[in-house]
C-alpha cells in the first residue's frame, strides 16, 4: 500500500511539474507577443459593447444608477485599451499612447452621447445637461 500511495504521488509530482513547464513556456511566450495598438473597428466595438451594456442595465425594470453604470462602461472601455492594446490606439494613420484618465472621460461622453441617440428616455435629464455643457466647453478649448 505505501508503494501505491507513492507512485500516485510521483505521477502527481510529475504531472504538477509538467504544467509548470508548460504555464512558464506560455508565460513566456505571452511576454514576447507585441500588443497591437486599438484600431478604428476595435474602438467601436468597445463603444458599441459599452452603450448597449449602458442602454440595457438603465432600462425600465432594472433601473440601475445611470451615472454609476456610465462609470463602469467607461472604465471598462479605458481599460480594455490599457490591457488588450497597451494603452495605445491608432488616430490619424499614427500609433498614440493615451492617458487613460482623458480617454475614459472622452468614452463617457461618447457613450452619453449615443445613449441620447438609442435609449434617450434612459439618461436622466442632469446628466443630459452635464453632458451639453462639456461638449460646448471641448468645442472652446479646441476652437470649433
Amino acid at each position: 500500500m505505501g508503494l501505491k500511495i507513492s507512485k500516485i504521488f510521483a505521477i502527481s509530482l510529475i504531472f504538477s511539474s509538467f504544467l509548470l513547464d508548460i504555464n512558464n513556456e506560455f508565460n513566456n511566450l505571452n511576454a514576447n507577443v507585441k500588443s497591437l495598438p486599438a484600431n478604428k473597428n476595435d474602438l467601436d466595438l468597445y463603444h458599441g459593447m459599452g452603450v448597449s451594456f449602458l442602454c440595457n442595465a438603465t432600462r425600465k425594470g432594472f433601473d440601475l444608477d445611470f451615472p454609476k453604470t456610465l462609470n463602469v462602461a467607461s472604465a471598462t472601455f479605458a481599460s480594455v485599451v490599457s490591457q488588450k492594446h497597451g494603452g495605445k490606439i491608432i488616430e490619424r494613420k499614427k500609433e498614440q499612447t493615451v492617458d487613460l484618465k482623458k480617454l475614459q472621460f472622452i468614452a463617457s461622453l461618447q457613450l452619453v452621447e449615443s445613449a441620447l441617440q438609442v435609449c434617450p428616455d434612459n439618461v436622466p435629464e442632469k446628466i443630459e445637461k452635464q453632458f451639453k455643457i462639456e461638449t460646448e466647453r471641448l468645442k472652446k478649448l479646441q476652437g470649433l
